[in-house]
């Protein structure tokens, strides 16, 4: 008898693309595949799934995940967007407690994933570029004004979720964004305090 027949493994994947997680059966071989620590645990139940839910009245935030290189964000960032975007990921979590408080969350949001390429465009224009994308696959049709038109980011980001919203009553919109800090680390002065501030408008659109 051999070890292989005494015991398995399956290959860790070394890289994983957040985009992955847009198939179905990707995404559930990537939350089955996740391993959770006691402290990672705590901090899905504790902090990110509060803060994602929308049926309870909370002083709800946005999560900012920071870790170096090969530490896991992007295979973690699958798994809270594979989570609130499907109803039945919850059963193959492999933690039972963070199984249980994902149901506040699962299957309740339409998910956009973007991880952002080697670019010199702004923020918005990315952002806005892959929302409009979105919709339109969703049947919806909305464009956003061009830089130079722009009057108030904010009521065209509410007029877009007021369309998301005719719908899809229901559900909430989960915008995950990966490679964020190394996109910001690349910009200039200038540009950072616009796209810093787009994104302060975003959160300010998620608290209306």
């Amino acid at each position: 008898m051999k070890y292989s027949d005494l015991v398995k493994f399956e290959p860790i994947e070394s890289v994983i693309q957040l985009e992955q997680a847009d198939s179905v059966e990707a995404v559930r071989h990537l939350v089955q595949t996740f391993v959770i620590s006691k402290r990672m645990a705590e901090q899905l139940c504790d902090l990110v799934i509060p803060n994602l839910q929308f049926e309870t009245p909370a002083d709800n935030k946005g999560v900012l995940i920071v870790g170096n290189y090969g530490t896991g964000k992007s295979h973690l960032l699958s798994l809270i967007s594979g989570l609130a975007e499907h109803g039945d990921m919850a059963k193959v979590v492999k933690d039972k407690d963070v199984s249980k408080a994902a149901q506040a969350i699962s299957g309740k949001f339409k998910v956009v994933r973007l991880e952002i390429p080697a670019t010199k465009k702004s923020l918005r224009n990315i952002i806005c570029g892959r929302l409009e994308d979105f919709l339109a696959n969703e049947g919806l049709s909305f464009s956003f004004p061009a830089d130079d038109q722009v009057d108030s980011n904010k009521d065209d980001l509410s007029s877009m979720m007021a369309l998301f919203n005719e719908k899809y009553p229901d559900h909430g919109l989960l915008l995950v964004v990966d490679e964020l800090l190394d996109y910001l680390r690349s910009r200039k002065q200038h540009d950072l305090i616009l796209d810093l501030g787009f994104l302060r408008e975003i959160g300010e659109v998620c608290k209306l």
